[in-house]
């Protein structure tokens, strides 16, 4: 028998181990397709900060919303926590993330809160670094869902804030309600909101209406119920609207009624209360005391430039002048002139005592020591400090004196000038940073390299030496805010020699104290405010911002720092007054329209330029590096200046300033 050839038998092998590998392949074939596929253009997520209540939006171009109003949203990562070793590996999934055309957006719950920066006194803040992923489910039978990712993701989950204590009363006041319906739901919410049934008392009414146990409940009165402080009776209609949502069915409304439940008095309120204890400690227990001691140090230091000793009588060294000062003011009689507005008279000190009080509010002496840490926190600042130039024009006119109407003409002038170059100072910080939060401005004047010379705010680090324009803005700013706090040598508005007093002329007792209380305050505000824009504010050199959170002596250290750079500030502002003559109202008009517009619009252009072109991480810091040594040259060839001086003179030199 003729045998087969080789060429048959190798194929009668081989075409099986074929066939089995293309069924394999089909195979897998099949089940790839069945994956959600990547056609969803999603870009950003936004914001990178988020609270309790914010709403997180996913962005996106031409997303699909014929059918899905719902989508998916998948946390993949990283969560790292100061103190505590990173959480790898993360999946946290949100459902009901509501879709529109450009961007997915859900609400960052308490359920969520939780899930991310922990529970109750455990929760922390959060720094997640990952992929996020939406995916928006298929609306047609047999048809796959549709994702897309947003990758590198790198966000902060912030713990509760001092608004726990009213979110704590809300959520009692809804527990209340519910127990008057008589429904008890479930300690944990779901991630997309609202609360589930676990039980309804018999005869309640929420039996009444047939409310069930595994019911949710999405909405109250119209508002979506993210907890139970969303569970609260308006008191304006005896039957409440519940929007429920019982299995797969389609969302449905009961009405529950309302009669005999007694309201108590709004959570809001003790929001209220802490808003206002707040301020009045800052005012009380900081701000006065701080405005008082600056008088001390100013005359103090003043005496010593003088060769004289200066206030030493009331207190230690004459430190509680400034309490003797106020107590004669409130006892001295407060004159109005019988020809003045008498209205606008009184009140024009206290809006200038307003306009710079309320800077303290959004004042960042530390990472968390803060009033109210506004988005817009800069651009409040030169908001509130406008009352001012009201006030003093109001203080002049109301006087009905010429000196004083003329005191208040050149106040408004001077303030409204000089504001212009010190807000475009101000605005190209603010594009080098991209927000208007002092604390996030403060936060981009820190390293977080791997060595400890490229971690937290050493000096290179910070704006005032980012390069030589911000080193130009940080003197552009800081004489532009003398000016308009009329700081000597720009205090036109009340210079003696010509106007008497100028806008506070008639003014006498505690209402004339008060113009200066504002300017003394106002010097510390303007120090403050440098600080934080250009000097790295409460950033510890060596301590990045997490290792700073976590330890409260480092959080005492990082205020010691702030105040310390502020106060080093207010002594060159004294510095200046009495050693520069005052300026006259022409050359001081000439300089701000003459040099200082036309500079700070060049520095906003070169800003933008900078931010255009953009430098590498090495070339910036040899940037930062060698403006700080020519500012270092130059402090110390100005120290040894002074020294040579003071030889020549032969006069003794009292380094002790209780002598």
């Amino acid at each position: 028998m003729r045998g087969s050839p080789p060429w048959r038998a190798l194929s009668r092998g081989f075409l099986p181990c074929l066939l089995a590998l293309l069924a394999l392949l089909v195979a897998a074939g099949c089940a790839e397709s069945r994956t959600a596929p990547e056609l969803l253009s999603v870009v950003d997520v936004v914001p990178r900060e988020v609270d309790l209540g914010d709403r997180i939006e996913i962005l996106g171009t031409n997303l699909p919303t014929a059918e899905a109003k719902e989508a998916v949203v998948t946390f993949r990562g990283t969560l790292r926590r100061p103190g505590q070793a990173p959480l790898t590996g993360q999946s946290i999934e949100i459902e009901g993330a509501q879709v529109s055309s450009t961007k997915i957006s859900l609400v960052f719950s308490e359920g969520l809160q939780s899930r991310f920066a922990g529970r109750g006194d455990d929760a922390v803040h959060t720094t997640f670094h990952g992929d996020v992923v939406v995916e928006i489910p298929a609306t047609a039978q047999g048809a796959l869902p549709v994702n897309g990712t947003v990758r590198g993701v790198t966000m902060d989950f912030l713990p509760p804030t001092p608004r726990r204590a009213v979110i704590e009363a809300r959520v009692k006041e809804g527990a209340r309600a519910l127990a008057f319906f008589g429904v008890e739901v479930a300690a944990e919410s779901p991630p997309a909101g609202g609360l589930v049934v676990t039980g309804v008392r018999d005869g309640s009414p929420a039996g009444q209406a047939g409310l069930q146990r595994g019911d949710v409940i999405t909405r109250f009165e119209g508002v979506k119920v993210l907890s139970k402080a969303d569970v609260i009776p308006s008191g304006h209609e005896r039957r409440s609207a519940v929007g429920i949502r019982r299995g797969g069915a389609t969302p449905s409304e009961i009405e529950l009624s309302t009669e005999g439940f007694q309201a108590s008095a709004p959570a809001d309120l003790l929001g209220a209360g802490i808003l206002l204890g707040v301020a009045a400690a800052i005012i009380l227990l900081f701000m006065a005391p701080t405005a008082g001691i600056i008088t001390w140090v100013e005359r103090r230091v003043s005496a010593r430039m003088q060769s004289r000793i200066g206030p030493n009588r009331a207190g230690p060294q004459g430190l509680l002048v400034w309490v003797a000062d106020g107590i004669k003011s409130i006892m001295k009689e407060d004159v109005i002139p019988a020809e003045s507005d008498k209205a606008l008279f009184r009140l024009a000190p206290y809006l200038v005592f307003v306009g710079v009080s309320a800077t303290f509010v959004v004042m960042p002496f530390g990472q968390y020591l803060i009033a109210a840490d506004l988005d817009i926190g800069i651009l409040f600042v030169i908001a509130v400090t406008s009352l001012v130039t009201i006030g003093l024009m109001t203080g002049g006119w109301a006087s009905n004196n010429k000196w004083s109407l003329l005191g208040g003409i050149r106040s408004a002038a001077q303030i409204i000038s000089y504001e212009i170059p010190g807000a475009v100072a101000i605005v190209c910080i603010v594009m080098m940073t991209g927000s208007l939060r002092l604390q996030d401005i403060i936060g981009a004047q820190g390293g977080a390299g791997p060595s400890l010379l490229d971690v937290g705010g050493w000096p290179w680090h910070w704006f005032v030496f980012r390069n030589p324009i911000t080193f130009a803005l940080f003197f552009l700013y800081f004489t532009t805010a003398l000016a308009e706090g009329n700081r000597a040598p720009f205090d036109l508005p009340e210079a003696e020699s010509e106007l008497v007093a100028g806008y506070s002329t008639e003014y006498s007792g505690m209402r004339y104290l008060f113009f200066f209380f504002a300017e003394w305050a106002n010097v510390f505000v303007m120090c403050g405010i440098a600080s934080a824009l250009f000097l790295g504010g409460w950033q510890i050199p060596g301590v990045s911002p997490a290792q700073q959170e976590a330890s409260f002596g480092l959080q005492l250290i990082g205020v010691f720092l702030f105040l310390l750079k502020s106060w080093a500030l207010v002594f060159v502002v004294i510095w200046i007054r009495w050693t520069l003559p005052r300026v006259r109202i022409d050359q001081m008009m000439n300089l701000c329209w003459k040099w200082f517009v036309p500079l700070s619009f060049a520095a906003f252009l070169l800003t933008a330029l900078w931010m255009v072109i953009g430098v590498s991480k090495t070339v910036q810091l040899v940037i930062s590096v060698v403006t700080f040594a020519v500012w270092a040259y130059l402090f110390i060839h100005f120290i040894r200046r002074v020294q040579h001086n003071l030889r020549e003179a032969k006069v003794a030199l009292h380094l002790n300033p209780f002598l």
